[in-house]
């Protein structure tokens, strides 16, 4: 067994840390598409603000210590390996190691940099549904091996699937809901590309107040923040589910619902999305509620459920079934489909404690 290498990121990353995901996923269509330039790009963005060191024996496993400046936990992400504990218990213990060294209470992963980026882990087999847009999606093993590795969940989340048979008593349970959608002293702004250029802006900052206060969440930059939602990212959009609420006498952003088409089906490989051009040529008619939050100042107001029912406004001519995407378990927005059969899908962000 080769020896595990650590390369501190100075401005480039080995040849094999993209080659290692290439074998892991030989043969299965749930990888995602990862692009070498994006992630060389946030690597260099993230410089300024953590060190990133690369653990791997350039063959089966590679994992990156994040180690921000600030702070009291360190993270591993971009965790990528073969079923060998041995050679995982090597590198996470060079990465224990020296996050003990740094005086970091915590280790935490996978998450790369950011909750905007991917973390978690999907837990268990495959879904009915494959794999959507940016769902975790890895081997079965992965959790095992944490496990193994004295790692325990620490966050959790689901995703739901309501398929077309509970759709009927979807609406008869929220009817109240929708008659009352017209009352509201909110402007309900449905997005597309044109309104997320308008609105931008005041996008970012709605997105950074809503989460802010999750845990594991961490801020990235305007910048950083485009280069992911843009324009582009707006077209694969469902315009017609896709909203900003605003306040009628405020002016105010309350509230966000990002919802689309699941586009697995058509396998678009790395080719962006875009509602107009692939809605049509769908054969599934899924719907991914994948973004939905509130501003802290208009919680507990029911406006999560508010944003439900104005998708529902329009599904039924729209879509079949529709899956609530990677809500935290302990998240108010579950109670939306509480009364309805699902089918669900767990997934967890792992934590240990280091010992100094």
């Amino acid at each position: 067994m080769a020896a595990i290498v650590q390369l501190p990121f100075e401005g480039e990353l080995p040849t094999s840390f993209f080659a290692i995901p290439v074998g892991v996923y030989a043969g299965s269509p749930h990888q995602s598409y990862e692009s070498a330039e994006a992630v060389r790009g946030l690597f260099r963005a993230e410089a300024s603000r953590n060190d990133a060191v690369v653990y791997t024996d350039h063959a089966g496993l590679r994992v990156v210590g994040i180690y921000p400046h600030e702070g009291s936990e360190a993270y591993f992400g971009f965790w990528e390996t073969s079923n060998d504990l041995a050679l995982n218990q090597e590198a996470f213990q060079l990465l224990s190691r020296e996050a003990q060294r740094r005086g970091y209470a915590r280790l935490v992963g996978p998450l790369n940099f950011s909750t905007f980026y991917p973390y978690r882990l999907r837990l268990g087999g495959v879904p009915s549904w494959g794999m959507f847009d940016r769902e975790p999606s890895n081997p079965v093993y992965y959790p095992e091996l944490l496990a193994q590795l004295g790692f325990t969940p620490t966050l959790t989340f689901e995703s739901r699937l309501i398929r077309p048979d509970a759709v009927p008593l979807a609406y008869s349970s929220k009817a109240t809901l929708l008659a009352a959608l017209q009352q509201l002293p909110f402007e309900f702004i449905p997005l597309n590309a044109d309104t997320w250029r308008e609105h931008e802006t005041e996008l970012f900052e709605l997105v950074d107040q809503i989460f802010s206060g999750n845990p594991a969440y961490r801020s990235i930059s305007p910048a950083q923040f485009r280069q992911l939602y843009n324009a582009e990212y707006a077209d694969r959009l469902c315009p017609h589910s896709s909203v900003l609420l605003r306040g009628k006498a405020s002016a105010r952003l309350v509230a966000l619902s990002f919802c689309h088409p699941n586009y697995a089906s058509l396998r678009l490989g790395s080719t962006p999305p875009n509602f107009a051009r692939d809605y049509p040529r769908l054969t599934e008619r899924t719907l991914l509620a994948k973004t939905v939050g509130v501003h802290p100042d208009f919680r507990n107001q029911q406006m999560m459920n508010y944003l439900g029912a104005y998708g529902m406004m329009s599904f039924r001519d729209l879509y079949d079934q529709v899956i609530f995407c990677l809500m935290r378990s302990d998240n108010f927005s579950l109670h939306f489909t509480d009364a309805l059969p699902f089918e669900r899908t767990q997934y967890a962000l792992f934590g240990q404690d280091l010992h100094r």
